[in-house]
């Protein structure tokens, strides 16, 4: 019986290590990390045509263009705007987005310019103060992209026709001289007002925490003062709403303020550009490299001009310099993730642009070349604001969350050959010991720390450790909702009356509490279309192997150099030794 045992144990192993079980086990690991688009792009939202694809699909993408606002309704709201009427303009907004009636493109760019210059004033109503406009704006604009998101087709022109318009020059500065920024593309302003507020802001306003209040202005703070004397006796009607247009500025406000309202416009935007990118991602998990570059790609791709041809644009060299000379001066670590985000955003899109598309199937994970170059010409433009200052690079790397941007950052710090980071790469370097004499502003610990987080991350993007240690029956497929039901405990048709009703209160109480939400079914998605040939298997036996080879190397250096604390990197490479060399080592 333990014979027969142990020939059905070999024969069950056999099978398991079998090629067509090795590829069909690798086929669901990679195409877990293709389709898991949240998770790709570490985001820190799931957006909803996520979740729910069905949904996405026949109300978004089969759909219609969404109702616009009526023509009367148009003009009114864009007066209330105009004449800072505050509830009318809050009111229609969102009355319109109930009906679902688009309120048009203009609302976003009118929304963005108020949560730049909204600003205390006397003019307030008493039934709502500056500060709850304030906020209640950025809830517009969030409410109007999670209403007609940007991956409904007939929204598509609209955001397009958003991001290539300007803001209105008086919500910055009615003084001509003083005008932060000339540029005519919401995004440039945005990154043209970052670049002045750098400039004039002091360490300590750029690294104080983040507040959205609204703070009277000392003119307001005594009634009986003699500023408000002489608002009231001096000043006619031209000079008081002259006085109230200046007030509603962007420069009016302290540069605190007006650094919080920055980062507050460029979250709004990159909510939608997000929002975009995620749902673009899984309705064109085919032929990707096609259809990026088409009219329909990403927002992003049109936002940063990018092309197969030139991925080191002007806007996407402006967005390194901003995260850059932002990091340089000492930019609080909230605000400096939303640059970072832009940054992923590119880096994906890049990379989507890279992909090869065989007969076979998407060759994935794969770092495209020119995506290659594009993280050095990142890591280049940090180098020129950050000299000399090893903290800045680390604190800058763990903030970067795409894994791949992660560990060729790393590989441009630590390494002077162009060969791409490989474990086979990382093995060779630790087993010449270049740790022991590292760069000269860099120590011992910072340089083992730093190429240990490279593995970390160059495992994570291929998804090794998953490969090696989940046995293939415990590789879950990836689900989706398929429509969103509620179905109610409570049955009949019946007309309701309401008379009847108000005599058994407790009644229709037990009722309402019958109310049964039922879960979304969940259906499960196909596997992607990746290529998996002989080529992948064996790039991915070599990476284990040379996993294998740096846990060895390490075993004997851990007992040359006793002073070395090497367990961080045991602890993580143990995972990959078979379980017979783990006990001969333990």
């Amino acid at each position: 019986m333990s014979m027969k045992a142990e020939n059905n144990k070999t024969e069950e192993q056999d099978s398991l290590a079998s090629p067509t079980n090795l590829s069909d086990h690798l086929l669901s690991i990679i195409s877990n990390l293709y389709l898991n688009v949240g998770q790709r792009l570490h985001l820190d939202f799931t957006p909803r045509c996520l979740d729910d694809l069905t949904f996405c699909h026949h109300r978004h993408y089969r759909a219609d263009k969404p109702k616009m606002a009526s023509r009367n309704q148009t003009p009114a709201l864009r007066t209330a705007f105009d004449q800072l009427r505050y509830v009318t303009s809050i009111n229609l907004t969102t009355d319109m987005c109930l009906r679902g009636e688009f309120p048009g493109t203009t609302c976003f760019t009118k929304l963005l310019e108020l949560i730049l210059s909204l600003n205390y004033t006397t003019k307030q109503q008493p039934n709502i103060t500056s500060q709850q406009c304030y906020n209640k704006y950025i809830e517009l604009f969030l409410m109007i992209v999670n209403t007609f998101p940007p991956c409904w087709q007939g929204m598509r022109h609209h955001y397009i026709d958003f991001l290539n318009r300007g803001l209105d020059t008086r919500k910055l500065s009615l003084n001509e001289e003083t005008l932060p920024s000339r540029s005519s593309r919401v995004c440039d302003i945005l990154l043209d007002l970052l670049e002045d507020l750098l400039k004039i802001c002091s360490p300590s306003d750029l690294s104080s925490p983040e507040s959205d209040a609204i703070n009277m202005p000392s003119t307001f703070m005594d009634a009986n003062g003699a500023d408000a004397n002489f608002l009231s006796e001096c000043w006619n009607q031209s000079q008081y709403e002259e006085h109230e247009r200046q007030l509603h500025t962007n420069v009016a406000l302290t540069l605190v303020q007006r650094l919080e309202r920055l980062f507050v416009a460029l979250r709004l935007i990159l909510n939608a550009l997000e929002y975009d990118l995620a749902t673009w991602l899984l309705r064109y998990n085919k032929n990707t490299k096609d259809w990026i570059s088409s009219e329909n790609g990403p927002l992003i791709v049109a936002v940063c001009e990018l092309t197969q041809f030139t991925r080191t644009t002007r806007m996407a060299r402006r967005i390194f310099t901003a995260f850059s000379d932002a990091a340089a001066k000492g930019l609080c670590k909230s605000r400096l993730q939303v640059l970072e985000r832009y940054i992923s955003l590119l880096m994906v899109a890049s990379n989507t642009m890279d992909m090869e598309d065989t007969v076979n199937g998407i060759k994935y994970p794969v770092l495209g070349d020119k995506t290659r170059l594009l993280i050095k010409d990142f890591f280049e433009i940090f180098k020129e604001c950050n000299r000399g200052d090893v903290a800045k690079y680390i604190e800058t790397i763990e903030l970067l969350r795409i894994p791949f941007v992660r560990y060729e950052f790393i590989d441009n710090v630590l390494f002077a050959t162009s060969e791409p980071l490989t474990p086979q790469k990382i093995a060779l370097n630790m087993t010449k010991k270049l740790w022991l004499s590292p760069k000269k502003d860099i120590s011992r610990e910072q340089y083992l720390q730093l190429t240990l987080n490279a593995l970390r991350s160059y495992c994570d993007w291929h998804g090794l450790k998953t490969y090696v240690i989940t046995k293939p029956a415990k590789i879950a497929p990836l689900t989706a909702a398929n429509h969103s039901v509620h179905r109610l405990a409570v049955h009949g048709s019946a007309s309701v009356s309401l008379k009847k009703m108000a005599k058994n209160i407790k009644q229709l109480e037990a009722k309402l509490k019958m109310t049964v939400p039922v879960c979304k079914p969940k259906i499960t998605l196909p596997l992607a279309d990746v290529r998996i040939d002989e080529t992948i298997l064996c790039k991915y036996r070599q990476d284990l192997k040379f996993i294998v080879d740096l846990h060895n190397v390490l075993l004997k250096q851990k007992q040359e150099y006793a002073q070395v604390d090497f367990s961080e990197w045991l602890n993580f490479l143990h995972d990959f030794i078979p379980e017979k060399d783990a006990r001969s080592t333990s």
